[in-house]
């Protein structure tokens, strides 16, 4: 549960999380993807989302 005391943290973990996922949305632009497609997970999926990004293939841009 969380208390007064533990507002801090939670601030702390949530601005993390969404720093890891604006990181996976431009790794994933650098990739050549979809940068809104890849904000919208990295917000929700934070370090999967980064993982995923840097797994998946280069695209070309030819497409």
């Amino acid at each position: 549960m969380l208390t007064i005391d533990n507002w801090p943290l939670f601030y702390s973990l949530m601005t993390l999380h969404c720093v890891i996922g604006t990181a996976a949305a431009l790794v994933a632009k650098r990739r050549g993807l979809n940068f809104r497609l890849w904000l919208g997970l990295g917000l929700v999926g934070g370090t999967l989302a980064l993982i995923a990004a840097f797994l998946v293939p280069v695209q070309d841009g030819e497409s």
